[in-house]
């Protein structure tokens, strides 16, 4: 990381973030592990003056990746199901009281009613106003196909 882009980091960490997610592009990933694995040594390579750490424990779940102690990364392979829906919507309330934001990386395809029903829930529990976490937002959803 580059002067410029430190300064960034202390100014906006999130931009940095979500421009980063939009660079990285996972290769021969078929599980949901593959893309947390890719995308950690990605992040390190790119964010090396950051500690990441791969599943630190957070009440019952395991954040997938947890950058300065100040974002979880949960990543999500194909919401298309009920039962993986509910498991999001309870880690997100887990998370809820945890001190820093929340970035849900869905990858691959996501239903569009459950797309619809998580928009609907984040916005329910005063967790996502604005789909902008510079609003305050505790948490960000981010697409990646």
């Amino acid at each position: 990381m580059g002067i410029a882009d430190k300064l960034k980091w202390t100014w906006d960490p999130v931009a940095v973030l979500t421009a980063l997610l939009d660079k990285w592009r996972p290769r021969n990933c078929e599980s949901e592990k593959d893309y947390e694995t890719s995308l950690y040594l990605f992040l390190h390579k790119e964010l090396e003056d950051r500690q990441i750490t791969k599943q630190p424990a957070h009440g019952r779940f395991h954040a997938d990746l947890v950058i300065d102690d100040k974002f979880i990364i949960e990543i999500k392979h194909n919401l298309d199901s009920t039962g993986k829906y509910q498991r999001l919507k309870g880690q997100v309330m887990e998370y809820k009281d945890w001190k820093g934001q929340v970035i849900l990386l869905l990858i691959g395809k996501t239903e569009p009613n459950l797309k619809k029903d998580l928009t609907s829930f984040l916005k329910k529990e005063g967790l996502c106003d604005s789909w902008d976490l510079m609003s305050g937002d505790k948490v960000l959803v981010v697409y990646k196909s």
